[in-house]
C-alpha cells in the first residue's frame, strides 16, 4: 500500500560512540520498519570545544566510528530503510549548532569541510541516498558565508554520489545563501502553531495555513503562511522540499513550541492532534514539491520516552503507521484560481481545482481529482472581488477600523477588526465592485489609531486576496512598517495597480499545463493551448478549444480532444492502458496515438492520423481524410465516411474501407479486407495469398451472393485487378492477377 509521502522517516540520533550499533538500536530500526517508514535519518556528533572554537572533530567517545555508521546503515537498508546521513555539529560546551560563532571563520570552516568531506565519503561507502551537508547553523549559513559552502558541496559532489541537502532551522530557511546549489531544500520544521495549551486539530491545521501572529514567525516565513513559505522557496530555487525534522513532544504546549524542551506535564493527546494536524495539511497540500519528513525521532535506546519526541509506545506511534501505511486519505481541497497565472500543486486527496482564466499550472497528485484549466471562452471580467483577512487588539471596546479604496475612492463600507489569539480567529471581509475602465491603486486604510489606558489599536493584515491573487508583502508600500502589513498611525498599504490590470479584468490567454497525477482524474482543458498529462489512474480528460496535447499515462483513459478551433491540431496520446481517444467534432485534424494496450481510437469529421500502437486496437474514421496506422496486434481499421488511409502494420488485421475512396494495405499478417455495397472508389495496396500468408477480401452479400457472382464483375486493369460493383463503386487489387485470385481468397457475408 502507497504511503502518504515518498519519504517516510525517522530521525536517529547517536549520543555516544556504539549507540548506532547496540543491541537496543537494532530493536529500534525493526521498530521504525514496522511503522511503514521507508527511511532512517543517522544523526552521529561533530564537536568544537566551545562556542567560539575554530576545530570541528570527532570526540571518539561521543562521535560514531566511520565502521558503527557502515554497520548501522546496513542494518537499516536490511530492513528496507533508505538511509539519509546528517552530521550534527555541537559544542562541548553544552552551546548548541545554532549559536555557533567561531572566531575565525576561514579556519572553521577549513576544518568543518574536513570533516564533512570525510562524512560524504562514509555515505558513498554505506549507499546512503542523501547526505546532509550542515545542521542547523543559522550564524554561518548567510550571504557572507556563500562561497564556503558552495566549495564544501563541490567537494562533497566528488566523493558522493547520492542528494545533497542541508537542514535549516525553520526560521533560518529564509536566509540559507546556497539553496540554489544543492539537491533539495532542507527543513527543520517546527513552526509555533497556536497559543493554547489545549488546541483543537482544526485550529493547528489553520496554524499551518495562515500567516503567523508573531511578528517575527510572520517575517521569517516571509509574511506567509509555513504551507506557502516552503511552497514559494521550492519554487524561488526550483528544488524539492524536504522536511529534514518534523516532530513534536508529547508533552501540555508542544504546539505552542515544537522546537523547544520546555514543559514537563505529559500530554500524549496533545502529541498525537499535532500529527493528525501535520498529516492532514502535508497530506493534501504537499504536492510534486514536497518530497516528505523524517520525524524527529526515534530513540537508540528503542526506550519510551514520557515527555520527548519519541512517539514510541503513545498514541501517536499508531497514528503516524497508519498515515505511512497509506490508510488514511488526505483531507480533499477545493481550490479555485484568479484570472492571471496561478500554480496549484497539491498533495493527496480528492481535490476540485480550477485554474480559472490566465497560464496556470495545475498538479493534482495522488486522489481522485477533478482539473479544470479554465472554461471554454476566455471572458473578460467586469466585477472585482477582494478580500482582507488581518486581527486588531481591542482598545476601549473597539477595534482597529479599515476602508479600502480603489483608484482612491472607497469601496464598500468601512470594518472593523478585532483581537485573535491565533490564525484560527483572524476575521476576513469581502468588498465587491464592478470594474472601472483601468484600476490603478488599490489602498488597505487604517483609520483608528489610539493608544490609551486600554492599550494601543493597531492593524494587523495576515492577506489580501484579488479575485482570488494573494498580493505578496513585498509588493505594497508600507509608510508605517516597510516590509510588513502591519498598520499604525492611521497609515496605509499601497499597491500600485497599473501593471496588474490582469487581476482585474483577467487574462487574453488560457494556456495551461494540467497533471492529474495518481487516481482516477476527470481533467478539462478548458480554452487555450494545453498540456495534460493524466497520470496514473482511470481518467476521463477532456481538452476544450485549442491546440491540446494530451496524455494519458497508465492504466485505462478516456481522452476526448474537445471542440477544436480553425487553427486546432490536438495531440492525444493514449500511453499504457485501453483506452477510449476520441478526437472532436470542431476539430481540423487531430493526431491520435493509442500506446500499449487495447485502445479505441475515434476520428472526426476533420483529417485525422491515427496510431493504434501495441495491442489489439479498434480504430474509427469520421468524415475526413483520416490516416489510421494499427500497427502492432491484430487491429481492426474501419473508415468513416472520407477518403482514408488504412495500414494495418503487423498482425491480423481487419480494415474497413466504409464510404469514400479508402486506400487500405494490410501490411504482414493473415488480414482481411471488408467492404459493404457502398464503398466508393477503394484500393488493395498489398493482398497477399501466397508463403503461408492469407489475407481474405469480404463483400457484402448484396454486392455478389457468391464467388461465382463476382466473375463477371471483375477485371485485370494494367497491374492490378479491378472489381466493379458499378460506375461509383469499385476496388482496386494493386499488383495482382486474375489468375492469382480463387475463391478461397473471398468471403462473401
Amino acid at each position: 500500500m502507497a504511503g502518504v509521502f515518498p519519504v517516510q522517516g525517522f530521525g536517529f540520533l547517536s549520543n555516544y560512540n556504539g549507540a548506532f550499533v547496540a543491541s537496543s538500536a537494532q530493536a529500534a530500526m525493526q521498530a521504525i520498519a514496522a511503522t511503514n517508514a521507508n527511511s532512517i535519518e543517522l544523526a552521529p556528533r561533530l564537536f568544537m570545544q566551545t562556542r567560539t572554537s575554530n576545530d570541528v572533530f570527532a570526540d571518539p567517545n561521543k562521535t560514531e566510528s566511520d565502521a558503527n555508521i557502515l554497520k548501522a546503515a546496513a542494518n537499516a537498508q536490511s530492513l528496507g530503510l533508505s538511509v539519509t546521513l546528517k552530521p550534527m555539529v555541537s559544542a562541548l560546551d553544552g552551546t548548541l549548532a545554532y549559536a555557533l560563532i567561531p572566531s575565525d571563520p576561514a579556519a572553521f570552516f577549513a576544518s568543518y569541510k574536513a570533516e564533512i568531506v570525510h562524512m560524504a565519503e562514509i555515505a558513498e561507502q554505506a549507499g546512503a541516498t542523501m547526505l546532509a551537508i550542515g545542521n542547523e547553523l543559522g550564524k554561518l549559513s548567510g550571504p557572507q558565508y556563500r562561497s564556503y559552502w558552495v566549495d564544501i558541496i563541490d567537494s562533497v559532489r566528488a566523493v558522493f554520489h547520492g542528494e545533497i541537502t542541508y537542514a535549516a532551522a525553520t526560521d533560518e530557511a529564509i536566509n540559507v545563501s546556497f539553496w540554489d546549489k544543492v539537491d533539495e531544500i532542507g527543513i527543520n520544521a517546527y513552526p509555533p502553531l497556536t497559543t493554547s495549551l489545549d488546541p483543537s486539530v482544526d485550529q493547528m491545521i489553520a496554524a499551518w495555513k495562515s500567516m503567523p501572529t508573531d511578528n517575527y514567525w510572520a517575517a521569517v516565513m516571509d509574511h506567509m503562511s509555513p504551507v506557502d513559505f516552503f511552497h514559494s522557496l521550492a519554487v524561488k530555487y526550483g528544488k524539492a522540499v524536504v522536511f529534514t525534522e518534523t516532530g513534536y513532544r508529547s508533552v501540555d504546549g508542544t504546539n505552542i513550541s515544537p522546537g523547544g524542551w520546555g514543559g514537563t506535564t505529559q500530554d500524549l493527546q496533545e502529541q498525537y492532534d499535532a500529527f493528525n494536524a501535520f498529516f492532514q495539511v502535508w497530506g493534501s497540500e504537499g504536492g510534486s514539491w514536497f518530497k516528505g519528513a523524517q520525524i524527529w525521532n526515534w530513540d537508540a535506546n528503542n526506550l519510551y520516552s514520557p515527555t520527548g519526541y519519541s512517539p514510541m509506545g503513545k498514541p501517536a506511534e499508531q497514528l503516524i503507521t497508519e498515515w505511512y501505511g497509506g490508510q488514511h486519505q488526505p483531507p480533499s481541497l477545493t481550490i479555485t484560481g484568479s484570472p492571471s497565472a496561478d500554480l496549484i500543486d497539491v498533495g493527496g486527496g480528492y481535490d476540485t481545482l480550477s485554474g480559472d482564466i490566465g497560464n496556470d499550472v495545475i498538479r493534482g497528485g495522488a486522489g481522485d481529482d477533478t482539473i479544470t484549466g479554465g472554461p471554454d471562452v476566455i471572458p473578460k471580467l467586469t466585477e472585482t472581488t477582494i478580500t482582507v483577512t488581518g486581527y486588531s487588539p481591542v482598545v476601549d471596546g473597539i477595534g482597529a477600523k479599515m476602508k479600502l479604496l480603489i483608484n482612491g475612492q472607497q469601496i464598500g463600507d468601512i470594518v472593523e477588526f478585532h483581537a485573535a489569539a491565533d490564525s484560527s480567529e483572524y476575521q476576513t471581509y469581502t468588498f465587491k465592485f464592478h470594474n472601472p475602465a483601468i484600476v490603478s491603486s488599490l489602498d488597505i486604510a487604517f483609520i483608528n489609531d489610539a493608544v490609551t489606558g486600554g492599550g494601543d489599536r493597531n492593524l494587523y493584515i495576515k492577506d489580501i486576496t484579488v479575485n482570488g491573487e494573494h498580493l505578496a508583502v513585498s509588493e505594497g508600500i508600507n509608510p508605517s512598517s516597510p516590509g510588513t502589513w502591519n498598520l499604525y498611525q492611521n497609515k496605509s498599504i499601497h499597491y500600485d495597480m497599473t501593471g496588474h490590470q490582469d487581476l482585474f479584468f483577467g487574462s487574453s490567454t488560457d494556456d495551461d499545463s494540467l497533471e492529474g497525477g495518481p487516481g482516477k482524474d476527470l481533467i478539462t482543458g478548458g480554452a487555450g493551448t494545453d498540456t495534460i498529462q493524466g497520470g496514473a489512474g482511470n481518467d476521463t480528460i477532456n481538452g476544450g478549444p485549442g491546440a491540446d496535447v494530451i496524455h494519458g499515462g497508465t492504466d485505462d483513459d478516456t481522452i476526448n480532444s474537445g471542440a477544436g478551433i480553425t487553427t486546432a491540431t490536438d495531440q492525444l496520446y493514449g500511453d499504457d492502458g485501453n483506452d477510449i481517444i476520441k478526437a472532436g467534432t470542431g476539430d481540423t485534424g487531430a493526431l491520435l496515438y493509442g500506446g500499449a494496450g487495447k485502445d479505441q481510437l475515434y476520428g472526426s469529421g476533420a483529417a485525422n492520423v491515427m496510431n493504434g500502437g501495441d495491442g489489439n486496437d479498434y480504430l474509427s474514421g469520421g468524415g475526413g481524410q483520416d490516416t489510421m496506422h494499427g500497427n502492432a496486434g491484430d487491429d481492426q481499421l474501419k473508415g468513416g465516411t472520407g477518403n482514408e488511409f488504412l495500414y494495418g502494420g503487423s498482425g491480423n488485421d481487419r480494415l474497413i474501407g466504409g464510404g469514400g475512396n479508402d486506400y487500405l494495405a494490410g501490411g504482414t499478417g493473415n488480414d482481411t479486407f471488408v467492404f459493404a455495397s457502398t464503398l466508393g472508389k477503394d484500393t488493395i495496396a498489398d493482398f497477399h495469398n501466397t508463403s503461408g500468408v492469407q489475407d481474405i477480401i469480404q463483400l457484402d452479400k448484396t454486392m455478389f451472393a457468391d464467388f461465382s457472382a463476382l466473375q463477371s464483375h471483375i477485371a485485370e486493369v494494367g497491374t492490378s485487378v479491378v472489381i466493379t460493383v458499378d460506375a461509383n463503386n469499385t476496388i482496386e487489387i494493386k499488383n495482382t492477377t486474375l489468375s492469382q485470385l480463387h475463391a478461397s481468397d473471398f468471403l462473401f457475408a
